[in-house]
Formats: structure tokens, sequence, C-alpha cells
């Protein structure tokens, strides 16, 4: 008689082969410099000193017609106004 083939039994074996793949991650470092100016208002107080000078001047009254001196004056001395 002839063999009677069968399908054939599939047996499986498995083999790992570990490989690497390295992956990059780059990362960039920034560096940022902050310039911050502060204002700083002053108000410097100079001083000035002024002078004034004021004239006076004195009016003589009259003199009398008759010769005699006013009394309510002292006579022809300044009189203030």
């Amino acid at each position: 008689m002839c063999p009677v083939v069968h399908p054939p039994k599939k047996c499986v074996k498995h083999f790992y082969h570990e490989k690497i793949v390295p992956h990059v991650h780059p990362i960039v470092e920034e560096h940022v410099h902050h310039n911050i100016y502060q204002h700083k208002h002053m108000q410097p107080i100079s001083k000035k000193e002024c002078c004034t000078t004021k004239h006076c001047h004195t009016k003589c009254p009259p003199r009398p017609k008759c010769g005699c001196q006013s009394h309510h004056h002292g006579g022809h001395g300044p009189m203030w106004w």
C-alpha cells in the first residue's frame, strides 16, 4: 500500500535577537539675560536767596510863610508816607 501523508504539523520555535536602536532626544539650553533698568527720579533742591531794596523818599512839608515851625511834624524834618 501507499503511505498516507498527513498535512504537516507546524512546530514554531522563537528566536529573539536583541537590536539596539538609538533614540536621540536633543536638549537645547537657552540662556536669556534680562536687563532691568530701574529709574530713580531725583529732585535736587537748590536754594536761591533774593534781596530786595526799597527806597523811601521823604517829603519835607512846605515852609511856613509866617516864620513859625509846624509842631505837628516836628518842624522841617522828614515825613514818612
